[in-house]
């Protein structure tokens, strides 16, 4: 018993530990099926040359910028202003600068111009009807629209429980509000800034990018940079860092119209793509431009906010309400730098050449199972080691077979 056990222990450390094993090699001498497989491994060949080591650049290391950008916006525009919000009055113009349209003045990767702004004077703490808008109607008979103490359905005041006369429409009556008088839209001025004036703007982006790997810092203002140009879109122009608003609209699918009277939101995309390996200085930014949010999208168009100019006169506290409506725009900076990395670059011809593997079990599947002599290469191609009891009986057939 002993002994035995010794013997099947020696036997284990020979054939597993001492023994080196190793693929049986069958050579077939047929030219129609070694052209296939030559041009097999042809095909790989390219594709990892061609595809993944030239076309994807396989042999470089890459990197997403990080950068940000300062814009500056520059126009004048004629505004015109109505002194009722229905549009029943004369017109009255403006002239708006920059100081009137970009609110705020500076953004991180973004900036805001406002293309209309309902803008009610001199309000002052107390009591007065609301607007028409609201239809909040009542007469003296009926103020169950008037819930007293309740804020108003705009969350402009709280109903005080009376019925007044309408400061629009001295025929109709509404519900008194108690809030900050008087309640925007009841008398307000609305300006809409000219479309044509606003799409001669110009935006001037000056954009720092970084990839630290490569320690390169970029920019898209080069000393030759010519500051009268104007992006286009052409070759011409791609290094030109002043784009007129006229263009971006243009690019834009929507509804220009409606993007311009209730606002919007505009991605101005930056894609710094560049090959490190060639002349650094010679990378410049591609744009691109969408519309996140749209001036008619019909769950909820357009962008608009408030903002109040406080003052005091005589002891009494007024403001001036804005409502104000435009264009945001946001600077999304995106890209890739890639430089030449030897690690790379065998990784690259390292999983390329585990499909050269492909080209023998193509060939194998046509010798093993559509070849007419299939059964002669069977036999060449497997050993059989038979086992019955005690008795084992290894019947090897040569590899060297003629088919």
């Amino acid at each position: 018993m002993a002994g035995a056990a010794k013997n099947a222990l020696h036997s284990f450390v020979f054939n597993v530990l001492l023994t080196y094993s190793t693929v049986k090699l069958v050579k077939v001498p047929h030219t129609y099926i070694a052209i296939v497989h030559r041009i097999l491994q042809l095909i790989i060949l390219a594709y990892i040359i061609g595809y993944i080591v030239i076309w994807k650049k396989g042999y470089q290391q890459i990197q997403e910028p990080r950068g940000t950008s300062v814009i500056k916006v520059k126009g004048i525009a004629r505004a015109i202003g109505n002194n009722s919000t229905f549009y029943t009055s004369e017109d009255t113009k403006y002239v708006w600068d920059t100081p009137e349209y970009e609110m705020p003045a500076i953004e991180n990767n973004a900036f805001f111009i406002a293309t209309r702004q309902t803008v009610t004077y001199d309000q002052k703490q107390g009591r007065c009807p609301t607007a028409l808008a609201d239809k909040l109607f009542c007469n003296d008979t009926d103020k169950s629209a008037c819930k007293t103490d309740q804020p108003t359905p705009n969350t402009f005041g709280y109903f005080t429980g009376n019925c007044n006369q309408s400061l629009e429409d001295d025929t109709r009556k509404v519900c008194e509000m108690e809030g900050w008088c008087p309640e925007e839209l009841s008398e307000s001025i609305d300006y809409m800034m000219n479309s044509t004036d606003l799409e001669n703007f110009t935006i001037f982006l000056k954009t720092m990018v970084t990839f630290t790997l490569f320690k390169r810092n970029l920019r898209n203002i080069q000393e030759t940079t010519n500051f009268s140009c104007r992006f286009d879109g052409t070759a011409h122009t791609a290094d030109c860092p002043i784009i007129r608003l006229g263009y971006i609209l243009d690019q834009l699918n929507t509804n220009k119209t409606a993007l311009l009277l209730d606002g919007g939101l505009i991605e101005i995309r930056q894609d710094w793509t560049c090959n490190f390996d060639r002349n650094p200085k010679k990378c410049t930014p591609t744009y691109e431009f969408s519309v996140l949010q749209s001036g008619d999208d019909k769950q909820s168009p357009g962008i608009n906010y408030r903002y109040a100019n406080r003052y005091r006169i005589n002891g009494t506290n007024y403001r001036t309400l804005s409502k104000v409506y435009g264009l945001r725009f946001v600077i999304a900076i995106t890209g890739k730098g890639g430089q030449f990395n030897i690690v790379n670059l065998f990784i690259a011809i390292g999983s390329g050449i585990g499909f050269m593997v492909i080209a023998g079990i193509v060939c194998d599947a046509i010798l093993m199972y559509i070849h007419k002599s299939r059964d002669k290469y069977r036999r060449g191609k497997f050993s059989v080691c038979e086992v019955d009891g005690t008795n084992s009986i290894e019947n090897q057939v040569l590899g060297h077979s003629d088919i």
